[in-house]
């Protein structure tokens, strides 16, 4: 009886010793890249980051095509779409490769946000949805690029957000435009 527990206790122990080995392997079991334990977390922090403002971007847009009546912001919300949505899946693209799971949806925050401009309809929908979604959401995420692209660890981070900044650049030039007409719309009719 002895003899049948040491000799399980040893293929337990050769099993354990043969998965430490394939943890230290370039490769591990799962197919992880150990790219991932490379990454500095101000790298895993961007993409995180990222993924949340994108999603969230992506989701306010969509709220934004069905309560907005100003064909501008309904062009805005859908160029936003298409554009985060691409930028989004390059995104899972190189987490991928690093073995970084994404969130998959927008955090509380962008969440509570989203629920506020529920409640709102016409041009006060308009401006919140200018305001927090198009020039705060953007200046938000053009410094956390700026800094990726200027100072990240992780090259394929880095140079994505290197390629992704001038979009979020345009955008957040295309949403202060946008603030500005609305504004301008705004004090005419008040005189």
């Amino acid at each position: 009886m002895f003899g049948m527990v040491a000799a399980a206790a040893l293929t337990c122990m050769g099993m354990w010793m043969s998965a430490v080995a394939q943890d230290m392997s370039p490769q591990t079991g799962s197919g992880m890249n150990r790219d991932m334990t490379k990454m500095s977390s101000a790298d895993k922090k961007f993409m995180m980051m990222a993924a949340m403002g994108g999603m969230a971007e992506v989701e306010m847009a969509r709220l934004a095509l069905q309560k907005s009546n100003s064909d501008s912001v309904k062009q805005y919300a859908q160029k936003m779409i298409d554009d985060h949505t691409a930028v989004n899946n390059e995104l899972m693209q190189v987490a991928s490769m690093k073995g970084l799971t994404l969130p998959t949806q927008p955090d509380a925050k962008h969440m509570s946000m989203m629920a506020k401009m529920q409640k709102l309809s016409g041009t006060d929908f308009d401006m919140m949805y200018v305001k927090e979604a198009g020039v705060k959401g953007h200046e938000k995420m053009e410094k956390l690029f700026m800094k990726e692209s200027m100072g990240g660890m992780d090259m394929d981070a880095k140079a994505f957000a290197a390629k992704t900044l001038p979009a979020v650049r345009m955008h957040l030039r295309m949403a202060r435009d946008m603030m500005t007409s609305m504004k301008g719309m705004m004090s005419g009719m008040s005189r």
